[in-house]
């Protein structure tokens, strides 16, 4: 079996762990929560394409978003429930650059083992002044503290997200920064410890309710506004090549009376 044909399987595994995630009673509540902060930054998105690298399908996120054509990813022909998904290694997109408006990263970095390189690859493909959304994991969070707890003692669904690694803000900075992303804006969400029993998630939805809108830093999950500079150093700039026929300098230069309209 070949190293793509492996790591094919490798992200169709991890994939299904998280359909298993969001089935659960705690998945539902986590999604209820991102699509209500999404709706409003996909009603007002502009633009003719969007991309979505996520960890599940994107029915319920975008069935409100103001770009019409949508471009989902998947790990494998087995999985893909449409014609118009994309199957492909997530850190080199056959998409060209510059040909997305709209790019979302709904956990994508904590389901793919190299989530720097998948985060270069999307930004290559986003259009300049194009924008990404980003959502994550908090690990400076109950929820990163829930993870360092024996796993008998560990809520099921989040069992099954053992093998996802949380990335800190504070890392997504540093790789923001190198790749000349510009952060816009940030929200924190989901307050709520990481429980499965839907009494006790109902009971605490008035903890969002209040901390929503106070940026809380130690909340469950970010989500990131990120613009693409213009002029951004994903590529290399191809070299002015010297054909040897082309003289350096214009033959000769305008002047004032060759602009002239005779």
């Amino acid at each position: 079996m070949s190293v793509q044909s492996q790591q094919a399987q490798l992200n169709q595994q991890v994939w299904q762990a998280w359909q298993t995630f969001w089935a659960s009673t705690l998945g539902q509540e986590v999604l209820a929560t991102e699509t209500r902060m999404l709706k409003p930054l996909l009603e007002n998105a502009r633009g003719y394409h969007l991309l979505l690298l996520g960890s599940l399908p994107g029915e319920a996120i975008l069935k409100d978003a103001g770009i019409r054509h949508h471009l989902e990813w998947r790990p494998s022909l087995e999985v893909a429930e449409k014609d118009s998904c994309l199957i492909a290694d997530p850190a080199a997109l056959p998409l060209p650059d510059d040909s997305m408006d709209l790019v979302i990263l709904q956990h994508s970095l904590e389901l793919f083992a190299r989530p720097h390189a998948l985060l270069k690859e999307a930004a290559r493909v986003t259009l300049a002044k194009g924008e990404l959304i980003l959502i994550g994991f908090n690990p400076v969070s109950l929820w990163g503290l829930a993870r360092m707890l024996p796993a008998f003692m560990q809520a099921e669904p989040l069992r099954n997200l053992k093998q996802a690694d949380l990335i800190s803000q504070a890392k997504l900075a540093d790789w923001l920064e190198f790749l000349d992303l510009k952060k816009e804006s940030e929200q924190q969400l989901f307050h709520r410890p990481p429980c499965n029993r839907l009494r006790i998630q109902q009971k605490l939805r008035s903890w969002d309710e209040r901390l929503d809108n106070k940026d809380w830093p130690l909340a469950g999950i970010y989500l990131l506004r990120i613009k693409k500079r213009i002029g951004s150093p994903l590529r290399p700039i191809p070299a002015w090549k010297k054909t040897g026929w082309l003289p350096l300098q214009p033959v000769s230069s305008p002047t004032r009376n060759s602009l002239k309209n005779r």
